[in-house]
């Protein structure tokens, strides 16, 4: 028996799930942990339930794919069939959508959209964005609760990567005390904390490290410092054998430099024409806003967004961008 209440918000979320009988899940491209965790906890929770469910998220773009394991039991090479119900997590906008043929489907096909993105364009027939909380992983976590729905340790360790993924670890100002409420929770159903750690932030293959020295000594500074920044290029990917995976927390890389107040990961993917950038902000500069003047967006101090130019080019309108901010 659902335990949300007739008014509250989260009760049409959780009739429209407890409803369908086929789901489709889906999250952002590239997805981090935030999107790859919250999409595998909930389709447990819904298999758990009795429901067909297809997560269709590349499993080649996950990163720590041993942490993520379950995954490969929703995985399937048959064409995707129209679902009761399609869910999208963890993206803010339909171009977003982790597959170039889901995009066509958002909106046609019967669309339940979960965020926590300020910049989600509210771009389904349902749409639950809590932008005030931590992760996608803690809007999850809530919804299953208010459902009154059970957790097992594959569920609550899918959930534990998406909350301390996106969270920094609980060291960024997203973290509330009821984040630390829904961590506890979740430790008590058998997360093992330790081991994820090392899976997640302490331990690599040769190949992240090789491209991680290339990252490095890409690092430059402009403006004094401000602003640090890093490069890899197509090529760097292809001769490491890395994929975007491989590089998810290299943000931290220029962010780690002292006195910079803005960091950017710009990257160019192989077989991909277009160039990415990863924006970090401190306080009160705005990864946003500067995502935004690119088509992007995010949260207030992360962001990205997507350019059709060189990584030159890319450097180059970011620099000319900032000029006003930091000259």
């Amino acid at each position: 028996m659902s335990g949300a209440r007739p008014n509250d918000p989260v009760a049409a979320v959780v009739a429209a799930l407890e409803a369908a009988k086929s789901l489709v899940v889906t999250a952002h491209v590239s997805p981090d942990g935030d999107a790859s965790g919250s999409s595998l906890a909930l389709a447990l929770l819904l298999r758990a339930r009795g429901k067909e469910v297809r997560l269709a998220i590349p499993m080649d773009d996950l990163g720590a794919p041993g942490v993520l394991a379950p995954f490969a039991d929703f995985r399937s090479d048959a064409p995707l069939p129209e679902p009761d119900l399609f869910v999208c997590l963890d993206c803010a906008t339909v171009p977003r959508l982790a597959l170039p043929e889901l995009r066509g489907k958002a909106g046609l096909w019967r669309t339940l959209n979960i965020d926590h993105h300020a910049t989600n364009t509210r771009y389904g027939h349902l749409n639950y964005v809590q932008d005030d909380y931590s992760s996608t992983g803690e809007v999850v976590y809530d919804i299953a609760k208010a459902a009154g729905w059970s957790f097992d340790r594959d569920i609550a360790e899918a959930l534990w990567v998406a909350i301390v993924t996106d969270t920094g670890r609980f060291a960024y100002s997203s973290t509330r005390p009821s984040t630390l409420r829904c961590a506890a929770e979740l430790l008590a159903c058998g997360v093992r904390a330790p081991w994820l750690n090392d899976e997640l932030f302490c331990l690599a293959d040769r190949k992240i490290l090789a491209i991680q020295e290339r990252a490095l000594a890409s690092l430059e500074t402009w403006y004094d410092g401000k602003v640090a920044v890093i490069a890899l290029s197509e090529r760097d990917y292809i001769e490491t054998g890395c994929t975007k995976s491989c590089t998810e927390n290299f943000s931290d890389i220029p962010r780690s430099v002292r006195g910079s107040v803005l960091a950017l990961f710009i990257y160019r993917l192989p077989g991909d024409p277009k160039t990415h950038f990863s924006i970090r902000a401190r306080a009160p500069y705005s990864a946003c806003a500067l995502a935004k003047a690119f088509g992007g967006g995010g949260h207030e101090l992360a962001a990205g967004a997507t350019v059709e130019m060189p990584i030159d080019g890319a450097k180059a309108a970011l620099k000319a961008m900032l000029e006003l901010a930091f000259e």
